[in-house]
């Protein structure tokens, strides 16, 4: 990938998968190292955690365990990647931002996991299995969805792709809404809490407290954010909080920033993280190579 424009993309919640990381601590010292002085920070013993598949599908666990596990990725390949590749854009989806502001080193490791745990806090408040409710929709290609149709209780929270949307809300709106629109096929998915909605600005602002004193770098590479496609480049450190707790209660517009990328002249992309998801929603007109590092086989091979 020498002289190439590349893009880096982070994958973000629902990625997670009980033992994540297991394999690679038992084969490497440093990222057993990592575990440890991760569970120090955090306070509990963190792949013990992850044995427990309902434990770490809730956001105060899957969060900093995501986390964990892309820092690990990152950190095999940051270096050799950055060697060879003169042109390096990188976006994360939601949780995953956290990782590509990791990747352009503007916190150390223990500062970033401090702030994805009190994300993963401030968002479990919401939580609320009996009240709230999320579903991917898989719609067709062609298919325009008005956006006015929104509201009262139903909320838009990610725009992933032509194919794929994610609405959020309260349960019992959710389900007239399902019965009033055929938009697609309806997918339910494993969370409690109506992430990237206004139903999440208390979080929000609990969030922004918690992290009030953290003193963010300038990152050393381009990083587009979820929440109007800023560029963290072409932003002031000190609105990198602000624009960290916006992105709590704001729809991923994931779609328009792959879209933006794909217009900075890219010619490949490599997606980091626990799972293969996000190079699914790259558009087929795209003709450049798309790479997976996920697991110790592709970290060896791309190393």
């Amino acid at each position: 990938m020498s002289n190439k424009n590349l893009s880096i993309l982070f994958t973000g919640q629902g990625s997670q998968f009980p033992e994540m990381g297991v394999e690679l601590a038992s084969k490497f010292s440093w990222v057993k190292e990592r575990y440890q002085q991760s569970s120090d920070i955090l306070g509990y013993d963190v792949l013990k955690k992850q044995e427990n598949p309902d434990l770490l599908n809730l956001t105060e666990y899957s969060q900093p365990a995501i986390f964990i596990y892309s820092s690990i990725l990152i950190d095999f390949v940051r270096d050799k990647i950055k060697a060879s590749v003169s042109n390096i854009t990188l976006a994360g989806h939601s949780l995953g931002e956290y990782a590509a502001l990791y990747f352009a080193n503007s916190l150390s490791f223990e500062d970033m996991l401090k702030v994805v745990k009190f994300r993963g806090e401030a968002m479990s408040i919401v939580s609320n299995p009996a009240k709230y409710s999320m579903y991917a929709i898989l719609k067709k290609e062609d298919q325009i969805i008005d956006n006015s149709i929104f509201g009262n209780g139903v909320y838009l929270a990610n725009l992933n792709s032509d194919k794929q949307i994610v609405i959020c809300g309260l349960r019992n709106e959710l389900e007239n809404f399902k019965k009033k629109y055929a938009l697609g096929k309806y997918i339910p998915l494993n969370v409690s809490a109506p992430f990237h909605s206004e139903l999440m600005i208390e979080s929000s602002n609990l969030f922004e407290n918690k992290i009030n004193n953290v003193i963010f770098k300038d990152v050393e590479i381009d990083v587009i954010s979820n929440h109007k496609l800023i560029n963290y480049m072409n932003i002031s450190k000190t609105e990198y909080s602000n624009q960290l707790k916006i992105q709590i209660h704001s729809p991923v517009m994931w779609s328009d920033t792959i879209l933006k990328i794909i217009s900075m002249n890219v010619n490949n992309f490599i997606e980091i993280g626990p799972k293969k998801t996000l190079l699914n929603f790259i558009p087929k007109s795209f003709t450049g190579e798309k790479i997976s590092i996920t697991n110790n086989e592709e970290v060896v091979k791309y190393v």
